[in-house]
């Protein structure tokens, strides 16, 4: 059985002796760079392979330095445990407090405390007092604690099998369709190229599979994967990953960047967010200032944004609120996605959020609508129906297969939120989007009530035009255009399309009194075998509009310029004509003429009125059917 995969990330203060630590477990030094190994700190994120009794764990070890926190924050980004390190020398310090801030702002539930340096100090009961009480209200709160030594050896066994225990209770990753790497390495190697590494999350990733890169925008191949130091055919989500990756340099491509499909690519600059600030920040920290400069950290990049927020004019700590961010650069960020907020000189955390809207716009931020479907996002941040509800019931509709992708929700997730609400007679189904019932059928009333209105005020025309209806399908939807659903679903329930206009299919059309004897007049001389030409029916308006009514109605024929037939001799002399060549296969127009029992007058533009509607087709001196019916 293969073994399950997870990503462990370490936090906590410089010097307390994390990446001596994950060398002691693993074997391999994290700090990579010569500088860190000149200076004894670590500068940059180290990387790392464990392998535990059920599961294989991508290691990412964090700077503790404060001047390189933007660094822990790109290493943390998709961590499935924490391994939070405190020295038994030294206990709680300022970094670890800040990582613990950090990791909470990205939802980390689960992890391990490692005591370090447990030789140093005669009893580590008093300090593992200390750190329960400082964990205490964070969600890491009831985290294991295992004093170690990386120098003598001691407690890592039990260290381990506490990890082991913690991954057990996380959630198993699945491939939902939705991969996504945020890289936080980059280099080239002779002969292969360009390589990328990250966390790979959300789906499987395949060699020779088209990614894009944003930035810096552009489409690549995957060359190979590798996954934990070895040459794979794919790599699974919650795995460290390294691809090559064709058509992009190593200039290009930066920290940050993020590798996914190409449909899931699409960018943005203003996001709507759920803000928190930790109620354990001190009391004299600064106020977070609508209309601040911050940088949003999210994956492994950070990016300049402006803050805007929703109500009030600051953000104190222990207090959450909803905001925009609206971003100077674009970038590839998903709704349901955690960030974290930065202060613009990079020497303090100020908030942490989770994206409710990633396309949002600047406009719409204070408006009801959008502060109703903000808040039900914020209050039920983990169910897809209340996501969806919320989208149909500010906009009305929805695109089925768009809805919520990409997000933190699995495809199959919304998929079985939207059948359920559907079942429920919350939406209903038109084509290929989703509505709100009750606004679908107020529109489908309205509309029916419309063309009523017409029938009961112009009983003698065929029905209400269709260009009549497209404005009240647009109040609705605006740039959405239901049109042509709405007319299908009419159609299925009791109406009619006649090309250009739409009737109640009981609406038989009335010639108005003062056409009736003119109308009656046509009726009666089309109804001989030799009926008259055209021209006999232009000697004056009155006429010109009865015959017109009997056309539209579809009572008479118009089969050209010169000649009009009743709809019971044109039908007759159609199914004449289909018979015959059903028959023999094709025909010359004397053949047809004696087969129709008709004068010439009448052949040629009825055969020529065929051929218009596609029925037949005139080969040189023949004509044969164009379609079987």
């Amino acid at each position: 059985m293969e073994k399950q995969h997870a990503i462990l990330a370490t936090a906590g203060h410089i010097d307390h002796g994390k990446s001596a630590l994950v060398k002691a477990l693993t074997g391999n030094d994290p700090d990579r760079l010569p500088e860190e190994q000149q200076r004894g700190i670590t500068i940059d994120l180290g990387f790392a392979h464990l392998e535990l009794p059920e599961f294989s764990l991508g290691i990412v070890d964090v700077p503790g330095h404060q001047d390189f926190v933007k660094n822990m924050v790109a290493g943390v980004g998709a961590v499935d445990l924490a391994l939070l390190v405190v020295a038994a020398d030294d206990g709680w310090m300022p970094q670890t407090e800040e990582h613990l801030q950090i990791l909470s702002y990205l939802g980390a539930t689960r992890g391990v405390v490692a005591l370090t340096k447990a030789d140093l100090v005669d009893d580590c009961s008093d300090r593992v007092e200390e750190i329960r009480n400082q964990l205490a209200n964070s969600p890491l709160a009831d985290i294991p604690i295992i004093p170690t030594s990386a120098y003598k050896g001691e407690g890592l066994n039990e260290l381990k099998e506490a990890l082991n225990r913690a991954a057990q209770i996380m959630p198993a990753h699945a491939d939902c369709g939705q991969p996504r790497l945020a890289v936080d390495r980059v280099f080239s190697l002779q002969g292969i190229g360009t390589i990328a590494t990250g966390t790979l999350t959300g789906g499987i990733i395949k060699q020779g599979q088209s990614i894009k890169a944003f930035p810096p925008g552009k489409t690549s191949r995957i060359r190979s994967v590798q996954s934990h130091n070895q040459g794979k055919n794919h790599a699974f989500p919650g795995t460290r990953t390294a691809l090559s990756l064709s058509e992009l340099t190593r200039e290009e491509l930066p920290r940050g960047a993020t590798l996914t499909l190409p449909e899931l690519s699409d960018t943005t600059q203003t996001i709507d967010v759920y803000l928190e600030r930790s109620p354990r920040l001190p009391t004299d920290s600064t106020s977070l200032r609508n209309d601040t400069r911050v940088r949003v950290h999210h994956g492994s990049g950070h990016w300049p944004a402006r803050l805007v927020l929703m109500e009030g004019k600051t953000l104190e700590p222990g207090e959450k609120q909803l905001a925009q961010l609206r971003l100077e650069k674009p970038v590839c960020i998903w709704a349901g996605d955690r960030i974290v907020i930065r202060n613009w000189p990079e020497t303090a955390t100020l908030a942490g959020g989770r994206v409710l809207e990633a396309h949002a716009k600047n406009k719409n931020l204070r408006t009801n609508a959008q502060k109703t479907f903000l808040k039900q996002r914020a209050e039920h941040h983990t169910n897809a129906s209340k996501w969806i509800q919320s989208q149909i019931n500010r906009d009305g509709v929805g695109k089925r297969g768009d809805i919520l992708k990409p997000s933190h929700f699995f495809p199959t997730e919304i998929q079985a939120a939207v059948d359920d609400m559907i079942a429920s007679n919350e939406l209903v189904q038109v084509g290929q989007w989703i509505v709100k019932i009750n606004i679908w059928n107020n529109l489908r009333t309205q509309c029916a009530k419309e063309i009523d209105k017409e029938h009961q005020e112009h009983p003698e025309r065929i029905g209400l035009a269709l260009e009549q209806l497209r404005p009240i399908v647009g109040k609705v939807f605006g740039e959405q255009n239901l049109f042509e659903e709405l007319i299908a679903d009419l159609e299925a329930s009791g109406f009619k399309r006649h090309q250009t206009h739409i009737a109640n299919s009981k609406h038989k059309p009335e010639l108005p009194a003062h056409l009736r004897d003119s109308g009656e007049r046509i009726q009666k001389a089309l109804q001989g075998e030799d009926p008259p030409a055209r021209k006999n029916f232009d000697s004056n308006p009155t006429v010109r509009a009865a015959l017109q009514f009997l056309v539209d109605t579809g009572e008479v024929i118009d089969v050209g310029p010169e000649l009009v037939l009743s709809a019971n001799q044109y039908n007759r002399l159609k199914l004449v004509v289909k018979q015959h060549l059903r028959k023999h296969g094709q025909a010359t127009a004397s053949e047809l003429r004696k087969a129709m029992e008709t004068t010439r007058r009448i052949l040629i533009p009825v055969l020529e009125k065929m051929d218009r509607d596609g029925l037949t087709a005139r080969r040189g001196d023949v004509r044969v059917l164009r379609k079987q019916d």
